[in-house]
């Protein structure tokens, strides 16, 4: 990771050089980037901040930003160009916000972490959208690089509201916007609402309650079969776990597999992130409720999907989760993965052999009880030299043998492509990697080494797992496999039909 420059927004210099109690999260940060990442500030942010008509106020911006090296001025496109790439630009924020961007696309920084939502949405579905991190996912990133084990993973429960302690730090912020504890004791704790929720150390990591309702508060028929989520919130201290995605993931699955035809919920301006999360899986804005909150809703169906030529398959894709198409300009391959990444991927799926004494499989202690990564998009890296793998193709992750490993030699994950990329650099694998890898700067590192043709890097969504598993006796029985495969392998369209029975996700393929 030597050698890794990071471009930092404004919000988060401020963050960084706060004079008063520092955010842990950023804390967190600063400490993980001493000694091996640069950190740089644009010359537009400078700039910017120098225009500041309160003098106090300039005085003390200019003190911070020069602790960090600020980067030369790079010469910028045509405002037609870079609004075609970018966005508009309307005013002196967005001049500098398309600045920054610029600076990503030649590669004079690798990464930039900004915590505005409007420089996220400007990159979204794009090539650029995983080396725009926010803070948190910085700090998981590093995390992740850093640390020899990712702790970083929570469980979903699904409890009664009534067993909630409204002391919890979490439901602080929801008092500012209304009387939350009165309609928690009249609507919640008096219906006996069911949540999810994600729990941390001491406290929430984050909660969901959930209610089913009929079509009429989103215009639908009343016989509709409605989820809506009344409460979506992730701790302020959980930022750079996933929470929102695993929560989110668990949503959508729970409505799909129960039949729901479509699922809700509000949302305030302010919650920026939240907005784009609910976007990025296919959410639409469906008016605005009594409450000033935006409606956001998730229509869902249980037909066939079937993928239009000419479309953007990761968008496509994104959209519809977690239903995917299985005809069309979509091809499927069979993924070998080792039992040890494996487990870090998809650890609600490690299980070890039977246990000598108990006669019963187990899961893995340190991964088996912890969710999947906490996300519903993923990656993986290897050594494989195919080229036809792309947006929107299907996934079969192979799990290679291991003695010690429940379901070896078998077919167990599905996932959808979003992309596909290629390089030999272990500092760009680094790079390509940064938003969702659970990979260490060793692993990578050695695989960058190993890689005589380059590294192939897929970037997927986790669709669910085969219940049963297929084995690799039975998947050549079937024809979906010829042996064991040793790299990405195609496999016949025509032979998932046979692997029907075992994709159990509520809709039909």
């Amino acid at each position: 990771m030597s050698g890794t420059r990071i471009l930092i927004d404004t919000n988060v210099l401020i963050a960084l050089e706060d004079p008063g109690r520092t955010d842990p999260i950023a804390a967190d940060f600063s400490r993980r980037c001493q000694g091996s990442i640069a950190l740089f500030i644009h010359s537009a942010t400078r700039r910017d901040l120098r225009r500041d008509r309160d003098d106090a106020r300039r005085v003390i911006s200019t003190s911070r930003i020069d602790k960090y090296p600020v980067l030369d001025e790079i010469p910028l496109p045509d405002r037609s160009e870079l609004t075609s790439r970018f966005g508009p630009v309307r005013n002196d924020n967005d001049a500098v916000d398309v600045a920054l961007l610029h600076a990503l696309s030649l590669d004079v920084v690798d990464l930039i972490i900004t915590q505005d939502g409007g420089i996220h949405k400007r990159v979204r579905g794009g090539s650029l959208e995983e080396r725009v991190l926010t803070l948190a996912d910085a700090v998981a990133w590093l995390r992740a690089l850093q640390d020899p084990v990712d702790d970083g993973l929570r469980q979903v429960e699904d409890i009664p509201a009534y067993s909630i302690d409204l002391k919890d730090p979490i439901f602080a912020s929801l008092r500012e916007d209304y009387d939350f504890d009165r309609w928690w004791r009249e609507r919640c704790v008096a219906d006996h609402r069911r949540c999810w929720i994600a729990r941390g150390a001491e406290s929430l990591d984050g909660i969901v309650v959930r209610k089913e309702e009929g079509g009429g508060a989103i215009g639908r028929p009343s016989e509709t079969r409605v989820l809506k989520l009344c409460t979506f919130k992730v701790a302020s201290g959980a930022r750079g776990h996933k929470v929102g995605e695993l929560l989110l993931r668990k949503a959508l699955w729970h409505a799909q597999l129960n039949g729901f035809q479509a699922t809700y919920l509000t949302a305030f301006s302010k919650q920026t992130m939240l907005v784009d999360l609910l976007e990025r899986y296919g959410f639409q804005r469906w008016g605005e409720a009594a409450s000033s909150e935006s409606i956001y809703v998730k229509p869902l169906s249980r037909e066939r999907l079937t993928m239009p030529d000419g479309v953007d398959a990761a968008a496509f894709a994104r959209a519809n989760y977690p239903r995917f198409a299985l005809e069309g300009p979509v091809d499927a391959y069979a993924v070998p993965i080792r039992w040890s990444f494996h487990r870090r991927l998809f650890p609600e799926a490690a299980r070890l052999t039977a246990l000598p004494l108990f006669g019963d499989t187990t899961f893995d202690e340190r991964y088996g009880r912890r969710t999947a990564g906490n996300t519903i998009r993923k990656v993986y890296v290897c050594q494989s030299r195919n080229r036809s793998m792309k947006g929107g193709d299907v996934v079969l992750f192979y799990q290679s043998k291991d003695a010690g490993a429940h379901n070896s030699q078998a077919l167990t994950t599905v996932g959808v492509v979003e992309q596909v990329r290629r390089t030999g650099s272990s500092s760009e694998l680094i790079r390509f990697t940064a938003g969702r890898s659970v990979f260490s700067k060793a692993d990578l590192e050695n695989l960058s080494k190993q890689a005589k043709y380059g590294v192939m890097v897929i970037d997927f969504l986790l669709i669910g797992h085969l219940d049963p598993p297929l084995g690799l006796t039975e998947a050549i029985q079937k024809r979906i496999l010829t042996s064991h495969p040793q790299t990405v392998t195609r496999v016949p369209l025509q032979a998932m039909s046979a692997m029907k029975p075992s994709m159990n996700f509520g809709f039909e393929l």
